[in-house]
């Protein structure tokens, strides 16, 4: 099961930064084209639950299973460091990686076979000309078109014999510029197409990463990160079985548990709405250079 070690990022100047995505000398100008294909995909955690596990699930013995995780995806682009463009994509697409599977975004056909190190793509809220793909429905645009939203996350999290349902919108726009990822043993920026192939790039989307108890990785690699529920489940101030993002918001952040990393998070609410930034991955643990838009 893959999940991503971590993320650090910054919102001072509302600039994240997950990896650096080095750039390199281009190894492939022999001439040729070939086929981008873009796709997305959850993985198993969005696709069939977090599991209660302190070595890659709930610390605290919670399980969370999902049961919409909508997410708009927009602005793909491919260039490299010179500015030379090979593709954009326009408008926007609606997906619900709680579907089973890797999901088609967009091909890019006839793009010069050569490397292109810079890979880019937003997660922004749908607009009324956002497309509907198959996994999502009528239903989920509406819904995303009147909350604004960019993300919508919905599921239960149970721990023994309680469950508490979660249904979070985030509106928030966030661009994911200067992909990388693990190849041949070292990071390599964006991609390489060789001639006469199709080349896959997935955006992948995290879903763990929505209740990691650090906004940083610690600088000390004997301090984990972790997955943790309780305090999430005892911000249910009304005990309805229902967390909204409005009891996240008026709960305290407990800095004795939760790691807010000097990035102003002083309550749940704020935690949470910074870590839906972080969603966002490349070729499955490949990271981005994010920043708010």
């Amino acid at each position: 099961m893959s999940r991503s070690l971590f993320f650090s990022f910054g919102f001072s100047s509302i600039l994240i930064s997950l990896a650096l995505a080095c750039g390199g000398a281009d190894p492939t100008r022999s001439g040729g084209e070939g086929t981008l294909s873009f796709t997305t995909w959850g993985e198993e955690y969005i696709e069939q639950g977090i599991p209660a596990d302190p070595e890659g699930g709930f610390a605290d013995g919670w399980t969370v299973r999902y049961e919409q995780f909508l997410v708009s995806f927009q602005s793909i682009e491919v260039s490299d460091q010179s500015g030379e463009i090979a593709a954009v994509m326009p408008g926007s697409k609606l997906f619900d990686n709680t579907v089973a599977g890797v999901k088609a975004i967009i091909d890019f056909a006839g793009v010069p076979a050569r490397a292109w190190d810079r890979v880019s793509y937003e997660i922004a809220p749908v607009t009324a000309a956002t497309e509907l793909t198959p996994s999502a429905t009528q239903a989920d645009l509406e819904l995303m078109l009147a909350g604004g939203y960019s993300l919508f996350v919905s599921g239960t999290a149970s721990k023994a014999q309680t469950a508490k349902r979660f249904a979070w919108g985030f509106a928030l726009g966030t661009r994911y510029d200067e992909c990388s990822s693990a190849a041949g043993g070292r990071q390599q920026a964006g991609i390489v197409l060789t001639n006469n192939t199709t080349l896959e790039v997935e955006l992948t989307t995290h879903g763990d990463h929505l209740f990691y108890d650090r906004l940083q990785a610690s600088p000390d690699p004997s301090v984990p990160t972790s997955l943790r529920f309780d305090a999430l489940a005892a911000a249910d101030q009304d005990e309805d079985g229902e967390i909204t993002l409005a009891e996240l918001n008026a709960t305290p952040l407990d800095v004795r548990l939760y790691d807010p990393s000097g990035l102003g998070a002083v309550n749940y609410g704020a935690f949470v709405s910074q870590l839906a930034r972080t969603v966002g991955h490349f070729r499955g643990e490949g990271e981005c250079t994010v920043r708010g838009l």
